[in-house]
């Protein structure tokens, strides 16, 4: 069975690190990307099975780019996390399926992941 891909998108290069390192300990393989530009590509690119999101991001923030993954057939039903110390900005779209507050407990966001990559991507309205 293929492992599931994660793309992390994370400006903060110490906690990008750390979330990387514990979800390839996990056993899932796992893209770092540390802006909002590159997020929506990368995740098509590499065809992620769930994204871990942060709202404050360099060059386009998290808001923007959950509305660029909704836009893209490749990308409009892959589940969210959403991870910010600034939920109070989040704007909800049916792909954020679970939201994070920073800091986070680790054993929190491994059980979010796990819950999620195994549900399958549905059509939410």
């Amino acid at each position: 069975m293929p492992r599931k891909k994660i793309v992390v998108v994370e400006d903060d290069p110490e906690l990008r690190d750390l979330e990387t390192f514990l979800l390839g300990a996990e056993g899932y393989d796992v893209v770092g990307v540390a802006d909002g530009i590159e997020a929506a590509v990368i995740v098509k690119r590499e065809h992620a099975d769930l994204v871990l999101l942060d709202l404050m991001l360099p060059g386009k923030d998290g808001n923007a780019v959950l509305e660029e993954l909704a836009a893209e057939p490749e990308t409009r039903l892959t589940p969210v996390i959403v991870v910010s110390a600034f939920l109070a900005q989040l704007r909800l779209t049916p792909q954020v399926r679970r939201v994070l507050s920073k800091p986070f407990d680790v054993s929190d966001l491994l059980d979010a992941v796990a819950r999620e990559v195994e549900r399958p991507h549905e059509e939410v309205a």
